[in-house]
């Protein structure tokens, strides 16, 4: 969260390219990061302090909906 929008891309475009030969997890709110990934998880806090994960694979332009528990 402490980078700049210039840096966070640069750092994002990096993983993209290093992920062809390791997996990468990274935390982070920040959207060239996200717009980055293949796939994202979220945790939301619902009603009664329960937890629900969502996710989605982004495959170019077709994101879908992976994981909803």
């Amino acid at each position: 969260m402490m980078l700049d929008g210039v840096n966070v891309e640069k750092v994002a475009k990096m993983i993209k390219k290093l992920s062809k030969s390791a997996q990468f997890i990274v935390v982070s709110l920040r959207e060239p990061m996200i717009e980055c990934a293949s796939s994202t998880i979220g945790v939301v806090m619902q009603e009664k302090n329960i937890s629900t994960i969502t996710g989605i694979r982004l495959n170019g332009k077709n994101a879908q909906a992976q994981i909803s528990a």
